[in-house]
């Protein structure tokens, strides 16, 4: 698993993975993606899912949480490039409403 941050405007960042993200590579992303919120993170995260090989419910939980903080600090979460067998996870999971997941489109909010 890699993680890539860009800034992508003022107060925006993305955030794109590459790989598995799963129970074993979860603790070091959620590790990078906490850093990156800090007291001066940004006020939009954009996390791109394009090229998450895999992925697993631990997945589900990390993004969950991330949603759970910037929600609480008036931030705003923006999932996108979602494949059909990843919304999936989060609709079994009933959270495709709390993500904005749509299964017409390859993007939420």
């Amino acid at each position: 698993m890699k993680l890539s941050v860009e800034k992508s405007g003022v107060g925006q960042a993305l955030v794109r993975i590459v790989g598995n993200l799963d129970m074993d590579t979860v603790p070091e992303a959620r590790k990078q993606l906490f850093r990156l919120l800090g007291a001066r993170g940004p006020s939009s995260l954009e996390v791109d899912f394009s090229s998450i090989a895999s992925m697993d419910t631990s997945a589900v939980a990390m993004m969950v949480e991330l949603l759970r903080i910037l929600s609480a600090t008036g931030r705003r979460l923006r999932l996108t490039g979602l494949r059909e067998d990843q919304q999936r996870l989060f609709s079994l999971a009933r959270l495709n409403q709390a993500f904005g997941i749509n299964h017409d489109t390859r993007e939420s909010s």
